[in-house]
């Protein structure tokens, strides 16, 4: 019984049971690796998929950029400052030409005034006093020679009738011309002291501005010592020192803009003095402006002065250049090329810069169109549409 028991369990029967399960674990595990490779081979497809779908080059519209057309022009202006001082045409100080008192002065530091209006007044009370005396004076000599006519005329008479000598009569007639001879002499005393007195009221020569008061109201001065400085507003002028070259070459008859404090002021040239200031060079030029435009005298003043320079090229913006290497400058411009639209680079050469324009000559022609804005976001070669200037 336990022969047949034994041989049932490790029989055929038990051995073909074995192989099976080994066969069914093996079917599994190879279908699960097959599943696996499948799936790892479906992943690196749609990634390669992706990577080449990825590299496909994306097709841009052209870049729009701001241009301008090239004017070409034979010359350029270049512009000068030169420096001077705004001054007035007439300026003087004011002073009696005689001593005494000053007994007023009718204006202060900046007061406007005319021609023929007082300034100041001396004391004249000394000599009133003289003109009177020499009234007196006068009246006393013709109250003698009136008396002298009388005996000259007595002398004639007597002669005529042979009762007086011709010497009576020649000395009658004399001593008449002398009394005439003395009050011509008291006439002109009497003259210079009306001279005098008129020379103690101090009066503006001229339209102006009172400047430096330097005498008050009871100074005792002498003659010449100065009152008053006057200067004159209504043509003032500019001193501007200039080369002698440049200088020559102004237009008598041009008008100039001389710029002040208080703004451009249109002028034209007066006269160009001879002489040359050796510590600068150069010559003064005086210019007769049209008014002040509320500039004080004696500030600083300029007058630009154009020369042209004869050199073919153009004007453009500063923003349409770009440096290159050792100096060397750049503009891109827009052509037609193969039916399209396209930036390509020029040669210029920087000849005057003027605020935010330069002048500059190089591969340029004219009615070519500059890149004037926006020359940073392309390069040679790039496709570009046109937005006008």
């Amino acid at each position: 019984m336990s022969d047949l028991q034994n041989y049932t369990e490790n029989g055929p029967e038990s051995k073909s049971t074995e192989f099976g399960r080994k066969l069914v674990r093996g079917l599994a595990v190879t279908s699960i690796a097959l599943a696996i490779a499948a799936a790892t081979a479906g992943g690196i497809a749609a990634l390669q998929y992706r990577a080449s779908a990825e590299l496909q080059p994306l097709q841009h519209p052209p870049l729009a950029v701001t241009t301008l057309p090239v004017k070409m022009q034979d010359q350029y202006m270049t512009r000068t400052r030169y420096v001077g001082r705004l001054e007035p045409a007439r300026q003087t100080s004011l002073a009696f030409e005689l001593a005494g008192l000053v007994v007023s002065i009718s204006v202060d530091e900046g007061a406007k005034v005319r021609a023929g209006d007082v300034i100041a007044q001396l004391d004249t009370d000394r000599l009133k006093a003289d003109r009177k005396r020499l009234e007196a004076r006068k009246r006393e000599l013709e109250a003698e020679r009136t008396l002298a006519q009388l005996t000259l005329s007595r002398q004639s008479n007597l002669r005529k009738k042979g009762f007086s000598p011709q010497q009576s009569e020649d000395e009658a007639t004399a001593g008449v011309a002398r009394i005439t001879a003395t009050i011509d002499q008291v006439t002109a005393q009497m003259d210079l002291v009306d001279i005098d007195i008129r020379k103690s009221v101090l009066m503006a020569p001229f339209d102006g501005v009172i400047g430096t008061r330097n005498v008050d109201d009871g100074s005792v001065i002498t003659a010449g010592t100065p009152v008053v400085s006057l200067l004159e507003t209504g043509k003032p002028q500019a001193r501007i020192g200039l080369p002698p070259d440049v200088a020559r070459s102004l237009d008598p008859d041009g008008h100039y803009q001389i710029i002040t404090d208080a703004g451009p002021v249109s002028a034209h040239m007066s006269s160009i003095r001879p002489d040359l200031q050796t510590a600068t060079q150069t010559v003064p030029v005086l210019f007769d402006l049209n008014s002040t435009n509320g500039a004080a005298f004696q500030q600083i003043v300029t007058l630009n002065v154009e020369t042209p320079v004869r050199e073919r090229g153009t004007w453009l913006p500063l923003a349409a250049l770009k440096e290159g290497h050792k100096g060397l400058w750049s503009v891109l411009v827009v052509a037609a090329q193969d039916g399209q639209t396209k930036v390509r680079t020029e040669a210029v050469e920087v000849l005057h810069i003027e605020g935010e324009q330069a002048y500059v000559r190089g591969t340029l022609k004219a009615n070519q169109q500059v890149v004037s804005k926006g020359g940073h976001r392309v390069v040679s070669g790039q496709l570009v549409a046109l937005t006008g200037g």
